[in-house]
């Protein structure tokens, strides 16, 4: 259990590294410029963190669990897409700003990310092998679209774009008795 200091040393290693990701690639932010923006010194940098590689998964992958707790219906793609692609644009756009600061030069990241912990969430519930790639599909294809809605110039109108890729995860997740039917 880590007491109070520790919790406010650790968002202020947080907020110094995403500071510095406003202006610099992950790949160029060095422990000395963090601990400079955070006003701690390397010791108590290496105390929390085994380098800036792994604060940076942290964050990345608490920007994904905020998503994913928020997006209430993640269960839904095969019931409702439509109701699971409006969910997660609402999430997504409501963290926007959250997301283009941790994810800024690494959309890529982020993609990979939400995808495989999406796909987690229903691999679990799948045996059959086509069924998984359909469900791949359709998860990588909406996340790759979410990418663009989010990170891209062009902003789709909300509703349509849930109801031209509602129609597509349909498509693609139409189980084998409905083709063979």
């Amino acid at each position: 259990l880590m007491d109070l200091r520790m919790v406010k040393t650790r968002a202020q290693i947080k907020e110094a590294f995403l500071q510095l990701r406003e202006k610099l690639m992950p790949d160029k932010i060095k422990v000395k410029d963090i601990c400079q923006v955070a006003m701690i010194n390397k010791t108590t940098f290496y105390n929390h963190y085994a380098d800036s590689n792994q604060l940076s998964e942290e964050i990345d992958n608490s920007m994904i669990d905020k998503i994913l707790s928020v997006f209430a219906e993640k269960d839904k793609i095969f019931e409702d897409p439509k109701a699971y692609i409006s969910g997660l644009l609402a999430a997504m756009e409501k963290e926007s700003g959250a997301l283009k600061r941790v994810f800024r030069g690494k959309r890529e990241v982020m993609c990979v990310k939400l995808e495989e912990r999406l796909r987690s969430f229903y691999e679990k519930e799948i045996s059959d092998v086509d069924d998984k790639i359909k469900l791949s599909f359709a998860i990588g294809g909406f996340v790759r679209i979410v990418n663009d809605y989010v990170f891209g110039d062009v902003k789709y109108n909300v509703d349509q774009l849930a109801e031209a890729t509602a129609h597509i995860i349909e498509a693609v997740l139409q189980k084998k008795a409905a083709v063979t039917a």
